[in-house]
């Protein structure tokens, strides 16, 4: 089984209301779950990060490969930082072990 999880966090996060938050949640568990889709191909479990974070949580039922797991782990951080970016939002993602 593979096991990794983001979060997000900056600047911006101070100041978004509880609808934004939800907002911006959504768009992680989207992003992360097309991001699998197109790079690895096998189910995923995606799990919303610890009450009061932002983030994700991915879960391979099968184990998948190292390089795999590298590369949807860049992949995602890009993703999800140039969303923040052209959003206009102070917010980073971190990979959490």
């Amino acid at each position: 089984m593979s096991y990794f999880k983001f979060e997000v966090d900056g600047e911006s996060k101070n100041t978004l209301t509880e609808r934004e938050e939800k907002i911006i949640q959504n768009a992680i568990l989207n992003l992360a779950a097309m991001t699998n889709a197109l790079l690895i191909g096998k189910g995923v479990m995606l799990n919303p990060p610890d009450e009061g974070k932002l983030g994700i949580t991915f879960a391979y039922p099968e184990a998948i490969s190292a390089e795999q797991e590298l590369e949807i782990q860049e992949a995602l951080i890009k993703k999800l930082d140039t969303f923040f970016q052209m959003s206009e939002l102070t917010l980073a993602t971190t990979l959490k072990n």
